[in-house]
C-alpha cells in the first residue's frame, strides 16, 4: 500500500536534512513524500529529491523568509534571510555564557524573541492553509520536527509523529542521565538537580507557554502547563536519530511507542551538483607529503554566522603546516578569508565530504555528529549551544573524539588535539567499525515498517 506522508519540519537545515533523510528512505519504499516549505526553500525538496511541496506564505500574502535565489548550487546560504536564524544569533545563545547561564535566554519571562515564540508565530500565519493542505490531502501521516506544533496536527484526526533530530536526552526525562543542554557527564550527577529544576522552569515552561498561546490564538484547548509534560511528544509514534554507541538506553528506558534509528542521514540525489563533489584540483595540489592529513571543519549554520569566533578558528588551523582544512564559511563569508592550507564555501554537501576527509571539527549538531560517526571519523567538537553540549560530552566520554572550549581555545591547545587524535589508534579503529555498524544498518528500514503499520492499524480502525 503506497502511503502518503506529509513532513512538517520547522525552518532550519538540521531538522530539514533530517526529514529529507527519513523521506528518502519511504520513497525508497514506494510511499509519496510531501513537504510543507516556504517560499525560500521551494523547488529545493522538489527538484533535488522528487518529493512534492505545498508552499507556505505568511497571512500578508508575502513569502515567509523570502530569497529566491538562496541555493547551495550558487555559492549562496540556503537560508539566507531566516528568521529563526537572525532570532538565535541575535538571542546571545551563541555567547560566551555557560549553560546554565543561557538557560535564562530561554525563559519567556525574562526574554520576549525567545525562539519559541518565533516558531509560534510562523506557525499562526501559515495555519490555516495548513489545515486546509491536510483536509484536501488525507495524509496518512504527518511527521513533524518541531517543539511547537500546528494544533490542526496536534488537535486533528489524522495520524502524526514526532520527529526529534537532536540528542535524545530530552525525550528520557530521566533523573539517571545528565538534564539536557547541560554537558555534564554521566558519571557525576555534581549540578545535575539544579540545572534540570532550571531547565524545566525557564526551557520547558516557554515550550508549554507558547503551543499555549498559539492554541489559543486560533481557538483550540489549552495544554497544561507542567514541566513533566512534553507538548510535542506524539501519542501514535516518535522518531529519533542516534547511534546506539551513544544512546543513554542503558541508563533509562523509552515508552514502546519510541523508536530509534541510528541515523537520518540525507543521501544526495542524482540530480544534484553535489552528487558528484570533487575538491578543487589545486587544492588537491597543495602539499602532498604523505603524512598530510585532510580535516573538515562546519561550525553549522548559526556557529558559521558567527565571524569573530570563525576568524579565530580559521587563524588557528592556518597556523598548522602539517595538514590542510576544508571549512564551511556560512552565512557571511565574505567576510571571512582562508589561508593558504584552506578551502571552503558558504555551504558544502557535507554527507559528500566526509568519507574523503580524516577529521571532523564541529559544533556538534546532531546531524553532523550522526553523520560523522557514520562516515566513521574522530570528530573534535567545540559546542555552542543547546543539545551540542550533551553531543560534545557524549562524543568524548564514549571515545570518538574530543570537547574543546569553544571560546577559549588557543591555537596551540587546537592543534596539540588534532594530533592526538590523528595519531590515537584505537579510537581511529572505533569510529571505523562504528561507522562500518552504522553503515550496514536497518534501523532506519525498521522505522520504515514502524510507520507502515501504524498507518496500516489507524486506516482499519477508521473503517
Amino acid at each position: 500500500m503506497s502511503l502518503k506522508i506529509l513532513f512538517n519540519p520547522c525552518d532550519g537545515l538540521g531538522h530539514i536534512n533530517a526529514c529529507i533523510g527519513l523521506a528518502q528512505a519511504l520513497q525508497l519504499r514506494g510511499h509519496r513524500i510531501y513537504f510543507f516549505t516556504n517560499k525560500q526553500m521551494a523547488g529545493q525538496y522538489r527538484d533535488r529529491y522528487g518529493f512534492e511541496e505545498f508552499i507556505l506564505h505568511n497571512s500578508n500574502n508575502e513569502s515567509i523568509d523570502t530569497n529566491e535565489s538562496a541555493t547551495d548550487d550558487d555559492n549562496d546560504h540556503p537560508i539566507k534571510n531566516n528568521k529563526l536564524m537572525n532570532v538565535i544569533i541575535e538571542s546571545g545563545l551563541l555567547s560566551d555564557m555557560s549553560p546554565f547561564e543561557k538557560l535564562d535566554l530561554y525563559d519567556h519571562n525574562k526574554n520576549p524573541n525567545i525562539f519559541a515564540r518565533t516558531m509560534s508565530e510562523q506557525i499562526l500565519n501559515v495555519h490555516e492553509q495548513m489545515l486546509n493542505i491536510i483536509d484536501k490531502l488525507q495524509p496518512d501521516l504527518i511527521i513533524v520536527d518541531s517543539m511547537i506544533v500546528a494544533p490542526c496536527i496536534l488537535y486533528g484526526s489524522y495520524c502524526w509523529a514526532f520527529s526529534w533530530s537532536a540528542n535524545p536526552i530530552l525525550l528520557y526525562r530521566s533523573d539517571h542521565i545528565p538534564p539536557m543542554m547541560s554537558g555534564y557527564p554521566s558519571d557525576n550527577q555534581n549540578g545535575w538537580s539544579e540545572f534540570r529544576e532550571k531547565f524545566n522552569k525557564t526551557f520547558i515552561s516557554s515550550i508549554c507557554y507558547y503551543q499555549n498561546w498559539l492554541n489559543e490564538q486560533l481557538g483550540y484547548d489549552k495544554m497544561i502547563e507542567n514541566s513533566n509534560d512534553l507538548p510535542f511528544i506524539s501519542p501514535y509514534l516518535n522518531i529519533y536519530g542516534y547511534p546506539k554507541e551513544l544512546d543513554y538506553n542503558k541508563m533509562a528506558n523509552l515508552p514502546d511507542h519510541f523508536i530509534r534509528i541510528d541515523a537520518f542521514c540525507r543521501q544526495s540525489s542524482s540530480s544534484s551538483s553535489d552528487s558528484s563533489f570533487e575538491l578543487p584540483e589545486k587544492f588537491q595540489r597543495k602539499n602532498l607529503k604523505s603524512n598530510v592529513r585532510l580535516i573538515y571543519v562546519s561550525m553549522g549554520s548559526f556557529g558559521s554566522a558567527n565571524v569573530v569566533l570563525m576568524k579565530r578558528l580559521i587563524d588557528a588551523l592556518a597556523a598548522n603546516s602539517l595538514h590542510k582544512f576544508i571549512i564551511s564559511t556560512g552565512l557571511y563569508h565574505q567576510q571571512i578569508r582562508l589561508a593558504e592550507n584552506q578551502w571552503g564555501q558558504p555551504y558544502l554537501p557535507q554527507t559528500q565530504i566526509l568519507p574523503l576527509i580524516d577529521l571532523v571539527i564541529t559544533h556538534g549538531g546532531n546531524n553532523t555528529v550522526t553523520e560523522t560517526l557514520m562516515a566513521g571519523k574522530p570528530m573534535i567538537i567545540m559546542p555552542l549551544y543547546t543539545d551540542q553540549y550533551d553531543n560534545a560530552q557524549r562524543i568524548q566520554e564514549c571515545g570518538y573524539g574530543q570537547r574543546i572550549d569553544t571560546h577559549r581555545f588557543t591555537s596551540s591547545e587546537m592543534n596539540t588535539m588534532i594530533d592526538q587524535i590523528l595519531n590515537d589508534i584505537e579510537m581511529l579503529k572505533r569510529c571505523e567499525q562504528t561507522g562500518i555498524r552504522i553503515r550496514q544498518s536497518e534501523t532506519k528500514l525498521e522505522a520504515c515498517k514502524r510507520i507502515e503499520k501504524l498507518c496500516l492499524k489507524e486506516t482499519k480502525e477508521k473503517d
